[in-house]
């Protein structure tokens, strides 16, 4: 009985101290452009905005309108490729049912506004709609915003080691200490993940007819590092708030932080 307690200590307290990993996925683009630490693609008449940094990485986006008249997305028209697969924005079902059909690819999580200053992981309001519109109507000199689909739904990217570079470095929380960094790059041809946001407009509500924005995205980098470095430097606000410096944190970027208990088995 003695053992087998000194052997259920010992493996409470390794279980214990296990380091907590995070991936930094990098993306960029084929036609559009970084304005202001934001993925931006703009026309005479719109103009897009997009953010992806959350768990796992969400196809997020904003839609202006420039006009002095009203836009109209239809959404049954509009798709989301991913490495190819299409998946609509819009389905004929309950959105019970849309979870189920889109498996791990669909976010059904609070509405993430690119442009607007959100504390990670806390959003600013949650999507409560039962059966999402066909088509939305965006008035004048305004904008609608959409999160509905995961870039990388999985607990985490098995890195190469046979391609991926390993640099040790200052840690950035403290810099006398070291740690190891592990990066896989990727270009167009041969990044694991390609997509796209399709996305039908028309200027009347009943249109036949319609004008198309294809923007594509694509991986072009995963970072593997103990969270302690990702998390970095200390800081205080003049209120005594504590925030840290984050600094691998950016808009056109996501992150899968890696459960502890799969440290083994992704290792």
């Amino acid at each position: 009985m003695k053992k087998l307690f000194y052997l259920a200590l010992t493996l409470a307290l390794f279980s214990g101290c296990s380091k907590q990993f995070i991936q930094i996925f990098d993306t960029s683009t084929t036609n559009t452009k970084l304005i202001d630490s934001f993925w931006v693609f703009e026309t005479d008449s719109i103009k897009l905005t997009y953010e992806f940094w959350e768990s796992k990485g969400v196809m997020s986006f904003s839609v202006y309108n420039k006009l002095d008249k009203p836009i109209y997305i239809d959404w049954k028209n509009s798709s989301f490729i991913y490495n190819s697969n299409k998946l609509n924005y819009w389905v004929d079902e309950q959105q019970t049912t849309l979870v189920s059909y889109y498996g791990a690819y669909y976010y059904n999580g609070p509405l993430i506004k690119p442009g607007f200053t959100i504390n990670e992981g806390v959003q600013a309001s949650a999507s409560t709609t039962v059966k999402q519109e066909r088509i939305t109507f965006i008035p004048p000199k305004s904008f609608c915003s959409l999160s509905k689909f995961y870039l990388m739904p999985v607990d985490y990217y098995k890195i190469n080691p046979k391609t991926a570079t390993k640099t040790i470095v200052p840690r950035n929380d403290k810099p006398k200490k070291t740690t190891t960094v592990y990066e896989e790059n990727f270009n167009y041809s041969n990044t694991p993940l390609k997509f796209r946001n399709y996305l039908a407009f028309s200027f009347t509500e009943n249109a036949t007819s319609f004008f198309y924005i294809d923007n594509e995205f694509y991986l072009t980098s995963i970072k593997e590092m103990d969270y302690r470095h990702y998390k970095g430097t200390k800081l205080t606000d003049k209120e005594g708030n504590i925030n840290y410096s984050k600094p691998f944190k950016k808009k056109t970027s996501f992150y899968i932080q890696i459960d502890p208990n799969n440290s083994i088995e992704y290792k």
